[in-house]
């Protein structure tokens, strides 16, 4: 039985756990800020971990700094990466996003996302992080 078949069964004898499910799924990832301190992997894996909690990252690349959008967002330096990773099918998938800086907060901007699941934009990074406030 495909993977699809499988999940639709189980949704359909068991709508609680379908319900359930769900609700884990709109929760964001918690981040660690001082985690997202140590390299642009270390930011990388955090930001997925916010915006797909249940992916697995699989690597990184950083595709430019200073982004051209990071003034609408009153950035003073940014960077663009893409970010790899598998979902829970095993499937791999992309992402883009902006990761800005100001002072001693961050904050992200997803540029784009191959994810069948869409990013949960209630993540954290979504607005302005605070790294003392983690601490």
């Amino acid at each position: 039985m495909d993977p699809i078949t499988m999940i639709l069964t189980l949704a359909l004898k068991n709508p609680q756990v379908t319900s359930d499910t769900l609700k884990n799924f709109s929760t964001p990832g918690e981040i660690k800020v001082e985690q997202m301190q140590s390299s642009a992997a270390d930011f990388a894996r955090e930001t997925l971990k916010c915006y797909h909690k249940s992916a697995r990252f699989l690597g990184m690349n950083v595709l430019g700094t200073q982004w051209q959008g990071q003034s609408q967002y009153a950035a003073q330096s940014s960077i663009l990466m893409r970010i790899y990773f598998s979902g829970i099918s095993g499937t791999g998938y992309q992402m883009t996003v902006a990761a800005m800086a100001k002072e001693n907060m961050y904050r992200t901007a997803v540029l784009q996302d191959t994810a069948l699941i869409p990013y949960n934009k209630n993540c954290a990074l979504e607005y302005w992080v605070t790294a003392e406030a983690q601490n």
